[in-house]
């Protein structure tokens, strides 16, 4: 697969979960791995261009990511 179809990959993982959040309904909480999905793809595309700034964003972002998973997704579970 190209890099150029896993960003555009990337991409539609990051609006489908962005929409997701936003719309604000009780499966919003599952926008998280959506981002995380998306957030791996797009460090492993730009690690193979070596783009260092984009790298680290994204590893910010996944970084939240995880935490929003732990909260939404993980957290209940562990509280019952």
């Amino acid at each position: 697969m190209s890099s150029n179809t896993m960003k555009w990959i990337a991409t539609a993982m990051f609006v489908c979960g962005g929409l997701l959040i936003s719309s604000n309904i009780p499966i919003s909480k599952f926008a998280f791995p959506i981002f995380a999905m998306g957030h791996i793809l797009a460090i492993y595309v730009f690690s193979k261009a070596k783009d260092k700034p984009l790298i680290v964003q994204n590893i910010f972002f996944l970084c939240i990511d995880m935490i929003g998973i732990y909260q939404w997704l993980l957290r209940p579970i562990f509280l019952t």
